[in-house]
């Protein structure tokens, strides 16, 4: 998840006119996939809602919700303005945080194969400079890192982290280049072992992919690729920087001026690659990866997976696991969903399956930034809201 202050959009649009993109336009996607969306029992109330929040001006959606009668995809906008192109269930869009929920099943194979502790201090995989510079990274463990319980300053945050993604869009990030930002900055809380309650903060899974690159001495780009992307099947999932993003990429955009008009800020790259962020997907693979994880157990063991969902507080997001967010305890429908939710600045995305509700499922995906306080960032919650609560009922 992104955090960004209102300066900050201030000077987004005088750096976008003249800043060249790398996703210059969208092509349309085609997708080898048989819909029966229209045969689902709940088909006319889930299009009501799709239809209800088309008209309200989010650019691009796509929708997958799942249960016992079936899978049902919906999809509705552009996945580029300019060039008309639709946004459709098989568009690859930035899924920001949901990368957190795919590194942390890297972490936990590891685990499983004894290479990893989750208990092991972090320190010992850290550069001295590190350790030295960064408040909390001399007590925090691996398991800290993962469940958001380190207390370490969120570089997302930070102001001078912002004008540099300004200056340099587009730029490759490397972890160490970002770690510096939160070089001398102050800790988020104290450091408590045994944590009941966490500090959601991206530098924890930053420091996290220099930590697995150190234990395993292979690119955590690598291990995603073989151990995640690969391994299940996800033939339209790419992990950027480190790959290229295909042709059939949707544009991000924000409401800059909160007049319905919309700035293209697809060219701003937030640290993508670092662990925190940087997968683009779509629904269909999505929901491929939440069947894998948390139903077929493709991935991690039910060992592992119980450990995962061993929850702590974080009064601001939801509950949080070892790489996963439980969220929708609002809605007060007596069930919570697991998985995680992304945030970036011109995309967002939920990918959330429901254990105690027969394993129901819910994913989308809108090319629209929601961390800033838009009118359309309501819209967004309240659209997801509506769809949870219809999948639940």
């Amino acid at each position: 998840m992104i955090k960004f202050k209102y300066w900050f959009l201030i000077l987004l649009f005088y750096f976008l006119s003249c800043k060249k993109a790398e996703l210059e336009k969208t092509e349309t996607c085609n997708a080898n996939y048989i819909d029966s969306s229209y045969k689902h029992p709940k088909n006319a109330a889930f299009k009501a809602i799709l239809d209800k929040y088309k008209k309200k001006d989010l650019p691009g959606i796509a929708v997958l919700l799942e249960d016992e009668n079936g899978t049902w995809i919906g999809n509705a906008g552009k996945a580029d303005i300019a060039e008309g192109i639709d946004f459709k269930p098989c568009t690859v869009s930035k899924v920001a945080s949901i990368t957190k929920m795919m590194f942390a099943t890297v972490v936990m194979q590891l685990r499983e194969q004894g290479k990893v502790n989750l208990d092991d201090k972090i320190s010992q995989w850290l550069d001295k400079e590190i350790i030295e510079n960064v408040e909390n990274a001399n007590q925090a463990t691996i398991r800290d890192l993962m469940r958001h319980s380190s207390g370490i300053y969120d570089i997302i945050s930070d102001g001078d982290f912002y004008l540099a993604v300004l200056n340099n869009p587009n730029k490759n990030w490397s972890g160490k280049d970002l770690i510096k930002f939160a070089y001398k900055k102050p800790k988020m809380t104290e450091y408590l072992a045994n944590a009941s309650q966490g500090d959601y903060s991206n530098t924890n899974t930053l420091l996290l992919s220099l930590v697995i690159e150190k234990i395993t001495g292979t690119p955590h780009q690598k291990l995603m690729r073989d151990m995640v992307i690969d391994k299940v099947g996800m033939p339209n999932t790419v992990y950027h920087h480190h790959e290229n993003l295909p042709k059939y990429t949707a544009q991000g955009y924000y409401d800059l001026y909160n007049n319905g008009s919309m700035i293209n800020v697809s060219n701003l790259v937030t640290g993508s690659g670092n662990g925190y962020g940087g997968i683009y997907s779509n629904v269909l693979d999505l929901h491929t990866f939440i069947k894998a994880l948390f139903i077929e157990k493709r991935l991690v063991s039910q060992q592992s997976l119980d450990l995962m969902q061993t929850i702590i507080t974080d009064d601001e997001r939801g509950n949080l696991g070892i790489g996963l967010l439980q969220q929708y305890i609002h809605l007060n429908l007596g069930h919570l969903g697991m998985g995680h939710s992304g945030r970036d600045l011109g995309y967002s995305g939920d990918a959330h399956y429901f254990p105690t509700k027969n394993n129901r499922i819910f994913i989308n995906l809108v090319n629209y930034g929601t961390n800033g306080n838009t009118p359309l960032r309501q819209v967004f919650y309240d659209m997801r809201d509506e769809f949870v609560t219809e999948l639940l009922k």
